[in-house]
């Protein structure tokens, strides 16, 4: 069995572009997004042999728990490396971002990552040396008050 990588966010930028880095490096990727135009097009680049799809949320349990069981079916429930990489930024003054922009970045980088994390858990465990990289939005560092901001 081929060594094995699911990718939260994979649609475009980091995570599409770690897709295709461990793919060509033999692995099977798990390629997970909101975004099936992107998905599709990306395991059509990949191939079936190297990629499967997963259209979820990651703030969905429901979706991230079929996501996560489709793909340990591919993988005989093994789970080498899990890249949570979805995630959602927010440029602008904190003051500027409404706060149901506040919420949906905390919603979608922190849950969300909790969320893909808590049901990959059992599959991770499964596996001999599994890992995990957890991505952080620059939203989460940016958020600071400028003296000019405040009277």
């Amino acid at each position: 069995m081929k060594e094995s990588i699911f990718i939260t966010g994979a649609g475009a930028g980091i995570g599409r572009e770690t897709a295709r880095l461990f793919a060509s490096r033999g692995w099977f990727v798990g390629a997970a997004d909101r975004d099936e135009p992107a998905l599709m097009s990306l395991a059509e680049e990949l191939g079936a042999d190297h990629c499967s799809i997963h259209v979820m949320d990651v703030v969905d349990e429901l979706s991230v728990s079929q996501g996560l069981a489709d793909f340990a079916r591919r993988t005989d429930g093994q789970l080498r490396l899990l890249h949570n990489n979805a995630g959602i930024l927010k440029v602008g003054r904190f003051e500027e971002i409404n706060m149901a922009s506040h919420r949906d970045i905390v919603e979608i980088n922190v849950i969300g990552l909790m969320t893909v994390l808590h049901a990959a858990f059992p599959y991770l465990k499964a596996t001999p040396g599994a890992q995990v990289i957890n991505m952080s939005s620059a939203s989460a560092s940016s958020m600071r008050v400028r003296s000019s901001a405040v009277p």
